[in-house]
């Protein structure tokens, strides 16, 4: 399994941070396999390497345990879709025929989906937590917050850059991003479907029905003028 620990550098902090870093980042498999409810105290212990003791010297419950690695997994995620899009988007005349302010869609995606089906199952389950526990629903609320901010504020970049603009709000838009990576996990983990060529296909083509750019708008067809009036 592709482990999204490995898609960025790891800090190595020391003492008491160092053994919490490591029961959160081994508890990932665990609970990736086993889910919340079915996962022991002794099952994440061992995935780390550490007494009993050790897990409650950091963490009251395992519930707390698997919230504070939803929140490192939403980090890295975050810091996923930071890195895949460039810091410094080209200008409109430095943009290939046809590409605009949504493509980076396109790019965060194929940085997530090694990941998909660890961050889909950790997704799903925190949901159905949620779900059961107001505390927990405020605490998933918050990470879904940054995930849609950080998409947020990549496609307000972008369209910085091109000229576009949303025709909805930009979070929004970012909803609707995050939906559509969510279904295409599915088709890929759950249907065995390959996501290669339909994945663009489908990012792209629902966001230009919310995204109009600085010319005519891509309901046009290539090389159709737009009625005049527009």
């Amino acid at each position: 399994m592709t482990d999204i620990f490995e898609a960025a550098g790891q800090e190595s902090p020391r003492g008491r941070a160092a053994t919490r870093m490591r029961l959160v980042r081994a508890s990932l498999p665990v609970f990736v396999e086993k889910g919340l409810d079915a996962a022991t105290i002794d099952d994440l212990v061992s995935a780390a390497g550490f007494t009993r003791g050790a897990f409650y010297s950091n963490f009251s419950s395992k519930e707390e345990l698997f919230d504070a690695l939803f929140e490192t997994v939403t980090d890295e995620v975050c810091a996923l879709v930071r890195d895949s899009v460039p810091q410094e988007p080209r200008g409109l005349s430095d943009q290939p025929s046809g590409l605009r302010a949504d493509q980076p869609m396109v790019d965060v995606f194929a940085a997530i989906r090694p990941f998909g089906r660890q961050w889909y199952l950790l997704y799903s389950e925190a949901v159905s937590h949620a779900l059961r526990s107001d505390s927990a629903r405020e605490r998933l609320a918050a990470q879904r917050g940054r995930l849609q901010a950080e998409i947020a504020h990549t496609l307000e970049r972008g369209m910085a850059a091109t000229g576009d603009r949303p025709l909805i709000p930009l979070p929004s838009l970012a909803e609707l991003v995050i939906g559509i990576y969510v279904d295409l996990m599915v088709r890929e983990h759950l249907q065995g479907e390959d996501v290669t060529d339909i994945a663009p296909e489908l990012i792209l083509g629902s966001l230009r029905a919310f995204v109009d750019g600085p010319g005519p708008c891509t309901r046009h067809a290539e090389g159709t003028a737009a009625p005049a009036g527009e």
